[in-house]
């Protein structure tokens, strides 16, 4: 008569499943199947998915990391600016359009020229509300920017007028207020500030508004007259103020917001 025998995990079978199987009668052996499927893989085949794996993100993390940093800059840029005008649409609607406050020192209104402590007390009356905010920095508060090839200090993040606040998104939003007879407010804005060398232009912008003298805020534009090429040339200079006295930042900053707030395909500092 036929036995049966179970093969179990104490057996010297590759695998720990069970099963059932029946010997002849007077069967003294069993002939297990040449075709037992071989399970895992060897040391050689996982090395070589391990490299492949290695080389395809070597390939795609660089270029997916530049597109997040550029999307955190448009992103960023953008709510600033938003947000802003928020606050002169609702500085307007007050009827405080000359954006003067009394400084508490003083007395006086600071209607001409800059200083730090009107910068303050501008910015905390009108804008404040508009912006979450992490803290503040001390006055005469100054981060060094470089050129593009991080070798020559440009600067372009504000000076010792420039009121600088840090943002609950980790942006430092530098603002300065300029009185005279239209109303001028200086932005600079520092997208990573804790990064170990600024560089103009991926690290730090600077956007100027201004009113036509009754009450009509925008971005001031005086590039309009100068070709994207020179728009680079001078985004990417060496100079302190490599053309009408701006920032090489500013110029970086115009190829950004002439697009819509979109760094151009052709924009000349990468990510």
């Amino acid at each position: 008569m036929n036995k049966k025998f179970c093969a179990t995990n104490a057996d010297t079978l590759p695998t720990k499943v069970n099963f059932w199987f029946k010997l002849a009668e007077n069967a003294t052996h069993v002939n297990l199947p040449l075709t037992i499927a071989r399970l895992g893989f060897t040391l050689a085949e996982v090395l070589i998915t391990l490299g492949v794996i290695g080389v395809v993100a070597a390939m795609t993390i660089p270029t997916l990391m530049s597109a997040y940093n550029r999307h955190v800059v448009e992103t960023r840029l953008y709510k600033i600016h938003s947000a802003f005008m928020q606050g002169i649409r609702m500085a307007q609607a007050n009827s405080d359009s000359n954006f003067t406050v009394q400084n508490p020192t003083t007395g006086k209104e600071d209607v001409n020229g800059f200083s730090w402590e009107n910068s303050k007390l501008v910015f905390d009356e009108y804008f404040a509300p508009v912006f979450k905010i992490s803290h503040t920095y001390p006055k005469g508060t100054i981060f060094k920017v470089y050129s593009t090839d991080g070798q020559a200090q440009v600067n372009g993040a504000g000076d010792v007028n420039t009121y600088q606040i840090a943002l609950l998104d980790g942006t430092v939003l530098g603002f300065t207020k300029f009185g005279g007879q239209n109303t001028i407010f200086y932005l600079d804005i520092t997208i990573n500030p804790t990064r170990k060398k600024l560089i103009s232009g991926r690290d730090t912008f600077f956007i100027q508004y201004s009113d036509d003298g009754e009450g009509n805020f925008q971005i001031y534009n005086p590039y309009s007259t100068i070709s994207n090429e020179k728009l680079k040339e001078y985004c990417t200079s060496h100079t302190y103020r490599p053309a009408l006295a701006i920032y090489p930042s500013a110029f970086c900053t115009a190829l950004i917001v002439k697009n819509n707030f979109k760094i151009p395909s052709d924009y000349p500092i990468k990510f």
